[in-house]
């Protein structure tokens, strides 16, 4: 009998969108109107609800009131839509967002009855919704042998964050031992903890892949304060060039 990676059954994933509704003093943070922000939240999140089938997780960190996040949840009875929130920035400021939002992954996957039930989670920031996220949860659908799916960028030092995805346990076994290294203010970003989880979970044997399809991402970015746009021409570069990655990893 020969053993495969692909699996009749789909495998369950789950959305998870981290949020920060009042970043307070942290840095590098442009984009920082609560007010803003918390309008920014909330398109995203009718969008997510109402232009996708996935179970969607919605965690938020800074102690804002989001009764207009719930009530919106709540309008959506058939839907699997989980609203958590904690205290999560007793932090210094200058460890940056990324340090926040590992608490954020790190509370959801130990309160989430949602994201306890699936088998991977598909982490994006809360603010953004990615157009093409079908072509995205394929990829993950029916092999149970991918571990964590992230494209890495800038010779392996680099992880695109907005979007990745991964089995539960690689935050736990790898990517939560780099938290204490995040730190913005000197210069070691999410991006930085992330390729070096994903490089460490290779190492012990775990199969990695980057995302099937160049993200489409519709938002605004929190660092720059400006939307976020790709040229057409740029947007089919990224994708030939995600093609020929996921062509090479297949060989």
């Amino acid at each position: 009998m020969v053993k495969s990676g692909f699996n009749l059954h789909p495998q369950k994933i789950c959305i998870l969108l981290t949020a920060t509704i009042n970043p307070k003093n942290v840095i590098f943070v442009k984009r920082n109107d609560p007010i803003i922000r918390e309008n920014d939240y909330i398109d995203s999140l009718k969008k997510w609800i109402e232009k996708t089938s996935y179970s969607i997780v919605f965690c938020e960190n800074s102690g804002y009131n989001i009764d207009q996040i719930i009530r919106i949840a709540e309008m959506y009875k058939l839907r699997e839509i989980e609203i958590l929130q904690f205290n999560g920035q007793n932090f210094p400021a200058e460890f940056g967002k990324g340090y926040g939002e590992l608490l954020i992954i790190k509370y959801a996957l130990q309160h989430s009855n949602l994201i306890k039930d699936s088998d991977y989670i598909i982490k994006i920031s809360g603010r953004y919704f990615i157009k093409n996220i079908g072509k995205i949860a394929r990829g993950l659908s029916y092999n149970k042998d991918i571990y964590i799916m992230a494209d890495l960028r800038r010779n392996l030092t680099w992880a695109d964050c907005r979007v990745f995805a991964f089995k539960p346990s690689f935050f736990f076994d790898y990517l939560s031992k780099f938290q204490g290294l995040v730190n913005d203010s000197n210069g070691f970003y999410l991006e930085h903890a992330v390729v070096r989880a994903v490089l460490r979970a290779i190492s012990d044997g775990h199969k990695w892949l980057p995302l099937p399809s160049k993200p489409i991402v519709v938002g605004y970015s929190g660092t720059s304060d400006t939307p976020i746009r790709v040229s057409k021409i740029r947007w089919l570069a990224g994708k030939i060039a995600h093609r020929l990655k996921n062509y090479l990893n297949r060989k």
